[in-house]
């Protein structure tokens, strides 16, 4: 009787260590992804190269009134002076910085939403961007537009033109309503890093032929990034996906344990009392 004894409360003890590994290995689980959205709703900023931006490509002309026009993650830029906004430069720190977008396995795609509003004619607006995508393959990276708010049709006379720095390709350069859901993309060839960055520089302006009529307008978009054909991309270094499996296997395994050793200690329970 004692060594049954003895041999329940081992298994009470088991099942109270795996309960614990249980509850740890969710609750870690848990942290880590609300921590990935976290990041991934916060996206950093990296320096452009300077050979990609040259000289004089830092400013963007226009009125001040384009200072306050452009709205996205990449910040709200300094102005430099009455007529001139640079996206995160000033005077003291010539330096360009770019959002950066990770694109990597189960993050196939990011977007950054966009608006326009009080702009005049021939203001003009740039931002840039960084999108570093883990692939071991040949890649299709696409960027495409989508309006998802606007006034007055506004679409009709913003002009938007993406620039690929790096090649110097001009992506598109028309007015939102014609490239509206359009995608547009680049090759990304595979090489030993395992990884591509390209810098995009987006414009944003207003022609000096338009009206005043559109001062008031306001035009929402959504800028999308994604690789066509996920099969390609590959973990990305940063996310620990190593942990994740790590922690998976812990949460499958001591879920599994504790199923087979309640099962078992309801057996032992039953012979006790029989």
């Amino acid at each position: 009787m004692e060594k049954r004894e003895h041999a329940f409360s081992r298994l009470k003890i088991t099942m109270i260590i795996l309960a614990a590994l249980l509850v740890i290995s969710a609750a870690a689980l848990a942290a880590r992804y609300i921590y990935l959205h976290a990041a991934a709703s916060a996206n950093a900023t990296v320096t452009i190269p300077y050979n990609l931006i040259g000289n004089g490509s830092m400013e963007v002309s226009g009125t001040a009134a384009a200072s306050s026009a452009l709205s996205s993650a990449a910040g709200e830029g300094v102005k430099t002076s009455a007529d001139s906004y640079a996206p995160q430069a000033s005077e003291t720190d010539p330096r360009v910085r770019a959002t950066e977008l990770q694109l990597y396995r189960n993050h196939a795609s990011d977007n950054e939403q966009f608006e326009a509003q009080n702009m005049l004619p021939g203001d003009t607006v740039t931002q840039y961007f960084c999108v570093r995508a883990y692939h071991d393959a040949a890649a299709s990276l696409v960027f495409e537009t989508e309006i998802t708010d606007q006034t007055n049709n506004l679409g009709d006379v913003l002009r938007i033109k993406v620039t690929d720095l790096g090649s110097g390709t001009v992506l598109c350069d028309a007015p939102f309503s014609e490239v509206d859901g359009r995608a547009v993309s680049s090759l990304l060839q595979a090489n030993a890093d395992g990884e591509s960055t390209v810098y995009y520089q987006v414009d944003v302006s207003m022609s000096t032929s338009v009206g005043n009529e559109y001062q008031a307008s306001l035009l929402r978009a959504d800028f999308n990034w994604y690789i066509d054909g996920e099969e390609s991309l590959t973990p990305s270094p940063s996310t620990g996906e190593g942990m994740d499996i790590v922690l998976w296997s812990a949460l499958a395994v001591s879920s599994l344990l504790l199923i087979i050793l309640l099962l078992l200690g309801r057996r032992r329970e039953g012979h006790r009392h029989g």
